[in-house]
């Protein structure tokens, strides 16, 4: 068993981390922190939590803690995640890492420093049809990917006002929500270096952040990666995709479908989605925190480590400096 921390009891903590964690056998929870020191002792009664503190020194005094968990506004996350690295815990901070390229590697460079563990949170990776996309495509189903078009859409969290305030988020959508499209094309696909990016942005309903993205990114394998990622592109419903094209078929997730070439003769396959696009997501972030309790008992190596996260900052600075060119 592992004894945790949550740092921020916002809405994710509050709909996502808390119940999740609470149903874990592996898992002691012994603090809530919260600057509303209020929110922290109800949601810490709700839960039965021990402790309900207002900052994180007092949270890293308490006993049986091994472990931080980051759910605060991205402007909190670097200064959080080394205070508790710098405590010798392991850290799961939730996307994006850190607001800036700068930000992430100072949390990466500390946590070797320490020898401890950061796993940041990209739930997408543990979603069964983003999974079944990846074996795949590492199977060879499709042949070698040349071409990837993916993105979301969705409206902007009104419950999240902050997303949309540069000091705070250090973005917009593309922090917002294109970073999980930069991580699940870097990550399943696994095309390798990165060599050219070209970036467009649009602000049609804020004023200091980009609420519509649209990037090409070109890899020295020759393959491409269309991504899009937007607060406000008019639709009925929210989108989220992720089309891969290989020499001898294809793959799409949400749902997931194969299809393959065998001659003149198209083949497709798909498996029976059951589960609603609720389950899936709350499913996706169980398995996620599974995964971070097993990798920190040594039982399963880390995946989506800050390693990682650095080279997905890369991109989305690259991405910003070309739509400002």
């Amino acid at each position: 068993m592992i004894g945790i921390v949550i740092v921020g009891a916002g809405n994710i903590a509050q709909s996502i981390h808390l119940p999740l964690l609470k149903s874990m056998s592996s898992v002691k929870i012994v603090a809530i922190c919260d600057r509303q020191i209020s929110k922290a002792r109800i949601l810490a009664e709700k839960y039965g939590v021990p402790h309900a503190v207002r900052s994180l020194d007092d949270a890293l005094g308490l006993p049986g803690v091994d472990a931080v968990f980051v759910t605060t506004s991205t402007d909190a996350h670097a200064a959080l995640a080394m205070q508790a690295i710098a405590a010798g815990k392991h850290v799961f901070v939730e996307r994006p890492a850190a607001r800036t390229l700068d930000e992430t590697i100072k949390i990466r460079d500390l946590s070797r420093k320490h020898g401890v563990h950061v796993m940041v949170g990209m739930n997408h990776r543990f979603r069964p049809d983003v999974v079944n996309m990846k074996n795949a495509i590492d199977r060879g189903e499709i042949g070698q990917v040349y071409y990837v078009k993916a993105g979301w859409v969705k409206q902007r969290s009104t419950d999240a006002r902050w997303v949309a305030n540069a000091d705070m988020s250090g973005g917009g959508v593309l922090l917002d929500l294109g970073v999980s499209v930069i991580d699940m094309v870097l990550q399943v696909l696994n095309f390798g270096p990165l060599k050219e990016v070209s970036a467009s942005t649009f602000h049609h309903e804020t004023k200091t952040v980009e609420d519509v993205v649209v990037a090409m990114l070109k890899f020295e394998s020759g393959a491409i990666a269309a991504i899009e990622a937007s607060w406000s592109l008019v639709r009925a419903e929210d989108l989220y995709y992720c089309n891969v094209f290989g020499k001898k078929g294809s793959v799409y997730i949400n749902p997931y479908r194969l299809v393959r070439r065998t001659g003149n003769t198209i083949h497709s396959s798909s498996s029976a989605q059951k589960k609603t696009h609720l389950e899936i997501y709350k499913k996706s972030y169980e398995t996620e925190l599974k995964h971070f309790v097993h990798a920190v008992n040594g039982v399963v190596p880390m995946i989506s480590t800050i390693d990682e996260a650095v080279e997905r900052m890369r991109v989305v600075e690259a991405i910003y400096d070309s739509a400002a060119q």
